[in-house]
């Protein structure tokens, strides 16, 4: 096939001059030979490489130029953490779509392929392009005492209490935190640097994150088993701050995120989260990819719950791919606890804008005694999300009827709920005047729940892939 007018011709030299994609410039029928024959083809230049994240940065498309003559293009992209290869394919055109994931260095090889029929030779070399998803570094840690590296070196008083500052980890660090560390109310990431090899920060006995704005673990695993109060914890402020450094709508002073992703706990004898009784509400509290070991001991939780705001709570609670288990000989009453008067009209929202609660694909093994979760003051304003859990020997049982607060929807509120396991003390457990979704009724049989493989063996479990997916087969 040939270009077959002047016109494309004249499209043809505008591709050349302006480096346009081939997708850009013609239709299906085009070849992009533009009489290049017998030839000894190059790559593409790196600079003419473009990535473009897309809208949501879930995915991104990445386009190149047209070589003329080409037969295609071998494409490699990499996860330069560990080598290895994300995509390897042979593309016909000049851009493809891919998957791509925060906090990612990435290393892409494109080289241009052969066309036998005009008698190019495919390029000797490929291009090489890296780039990141990690957002920009503020500073970075050197392996040590966490809290005498930032009494060193203080977050100054003309940083904006807006900007997020990103504290990177050396990647397999051995730190420790000496003491509680107080962030004054500025917004903190600590996260390590190459997410496949995680530092790790040991506690000390009386060593809390102490939480006044946005704050974030991410990539880090955590060992908590000397420390006897908060894992993170709310600022026990004397006088409360102005609405000019903390935002204050209503009745509540809003923190719009807690996140731990991609974290590993263990050793927490006390309470992962405590409000200190301060009317502290997160808009987004979330454990993402997490795996944290409970070892509790009932004297050091904090309002007899886990994850406890005894003076505030979270608008948006999620827990999602994560596991969590019990190895201690004491339990916390609840696994998750907000003051009943935390409604979302009184965050500044309109009760439409709902409460949400969100569990997906998780794994709880022995957590909480008694209730689940109490905060049936908000249960009329709230949403839930409820899919493809696993509860073994939690609370009561009755988990659906303890996550609905009162087990009645508002007005406007929904409850989605599909492929959640309730086994408790070696059978299952009637959730279903609650639980409205397909109940899992077989036992998840862990491999080794003892030694902390929750690898399930159970029927339905491995047919809906259930649970926290690190454990599937």
């Amino acid at each position: 096939m040939y270009i077959h007018n002047y016109k494309r011709l004249f499209f043809a030299a505008l591709a050349v001059l302006a480096f346009a994609s081939c997708a850009d410039t013609f239709d299906d029928e085009a070849t992009f030979d533009a009489g290049v024959r017998n030839t000894q083809l190059s790559s593409p230049a790196e600079d003419g490489i473009i990535i473009t994240p897309s809208a949501d940065g879930s995915s991104q498309t990445i386009s190149w130029p047209v070589v003329y003559g080409a037969g295609g293009y071998e494409l490699r992209l990499y996860n330069t953490a560990d080598e290895s290869i994300i995509k390897s394919d042979t593309i016909d055109g000049c851009s493809v779509s891919l998957p791509r994931e925060e906090d990612m260095n990435y290393r892409l090889e494109l080289r241009t392929l052969g066309n036998e029929q005009l008698g190019n030779a495919a390029a000797t070399t490929a291009t090489t392009k890296s780039f990141t998803t990690f957002t920009s570094t503020y500073a970075s840690i050197p392996a040590g005492d966490i809290y005498e590296w930032f009494r060193q070196n203080p977050i100054s008083d003309t940083v904006a209490i807006s900007q997020e500052l990103n504290y990177d980890l050396e990647p397999g660090g051995e730190y420790t935190l000496s003491k509680s560390l107080n962030f004054n109310y500025h917004k903190v990431v600590l996260r390590t640097s190459n997410k496949a090899h995680r530092a790790t920060i040991s506690l000390a006995d009386s060593a809390s994150f102490i939480v006044s704005n946005d704050f974030t673990l991410k990539y880090i695993d955590v060992d908590a088993s000397k420390c006897v109060v908060p894992t993170m914890a709310g600022y026990k402020y004397d006088v409360e701050p102005g609405t000019d450094t903390i935002a204050k709508p209503k009745n509540y002073l809003l923190i719009d995120f807690v996140r731990l992703q991609d974290c590993s706990l263990k050793g927490v004898s006390g309470s992962l989260f405590y409000d200190n009784n301060k009317s502290w509400a997160v808009v987004n509290f979330l454990i993402k990819n997490c795996i944290i070991e409970m070892t509790t001991t009932t004297s050091n939780v904090k309002n007899e719950a886990f994850i406890s705001f005894q003076g505030g709570g979270a608008k948006n609670f999620t827990v999602a791919n994560s596991t969590v288990y019990q190895t201690g000989e004491g339990n916390s009453k609840y696994f998750l606890r907000y003051n009943n008067s935390v409604r979302v009209d009184r965050l500044g929202y309109e009760t439409s804008d709902h409460t949400t609660l969100n569990y997906t694909n998780n794994t709880f093994y022995r957590v909480a005694s008694g209730q689940w979760s109490n905060y049936s003051g908000i249960s009329n304003y709230s949403a839930y999300n409820i899919q493809s859990n696993i509860w073994v020997d939690c609370a009561d049982g009755q988990i659906a009827r303890r996550i609905l607060g009162n087990g009645r929807l508002g007005n406007g509120c929904t409850a989605n709920w599909n492929n959640n396991t309730y086994w408790n003390n070696g059978e299952a457990v009637d959730n279903s005047s609650y639980d409205t979704g397909f109940i899992l009724s077989t036992d998840p049989a862990f491999v080794d729940p003892a030694n902390a493989n929750f690898t399930p063996t159970g029927a339905e479990q491995l047919e809906r892939k259930s649970g926290d997916s690190r454990w599937l087969p």
